[in-house]
């Protein structure tokens, strides 16, 4: 009987390893789709001062969690 389970289990986990590349491959068509948006020079210059000052201070920036919550959010 466990034996059983265990191949029942192994073939989900199979499953769901194949949905996660399935996933990641329409989300890369999604991306190579879509267009970039453009931002004005004067943003992009912003954002990449602020971008250097963070990878100079990075205690003054988000943790990779905090920063998941905020995209998820």
């Amino acid at each position: 009987m466990s034996e059983s389970v265990q191949v029942i289990i192994n073939r989900i986990e199979k499953i769901e390893r194949e949905l996660e590349e399935l996933k990641l491959e329409l989300l890369k068509l999604q991306a190579e789709k879509d267009e970039a948006d453009v931002i004005p020079e004067e943003e992009y210059q912003a954002l990449k001062r602020r971008a250097e000052h963070l990878k100079e201070n990075p205690d003054e920036g988000l943790t990779v969690d905090e920063a998941i919550k905020e995209l998820l959010s």
